[in-house]
């Protein structure tokens, strides 16, 4: 798991965001923040993951970017639609790998990834 320098962080968690990194980065469980993320797979523009979810060891392994963090579902569905927003007025579209420049360093999908 990697996290931009820039992270995008809601309000609830300015000046906290130093801390829950480190928490995610370790494993340790935290209540009620949400990541936003450049999916690993498919065309979809952002994902919003709920942190218990990014505890398990395939995630903190995995080469998943972190855009954002959110101090809620809402807060981190809004936080989204900001993101995409300043992408689609800086680019024109809502490519987020392409803005985010990681388009290459991404696995590709194998048969083995779906069983």
């Amino acid at each position: 798991m990697r996290f931009i320098r820039e992270l995008y962080i809601s309000r609830s968690l300015e000046g906290k965001e130093k801390k829950i990194i480190a928490k995610l980065k370790l494993g340790i469980g935290i209540v009620g923040v949400y990541c936003i993320a450049v999916p690993l797979y498919g065309s979809d523009p952002l994902e919003i993951y709920n942190a218990a979810e990014l505890k398990q060891r395939w995630y903190r392994r995995s080469p998943l970017l972190i855009v954002g963090l959110a101090g809620g579902k809402k807060e981190a569905e809004y936080l989204s639609a900001n993101i995409l927003s300043g992408i689609y007025e800086r680019q024109g579209d809502y490519d987020s790998r392409r803005f985010f420049n990681i388009g290459e360093e991404l696995p590709e999908r194998s048969s083995a990834a779906l069983s």
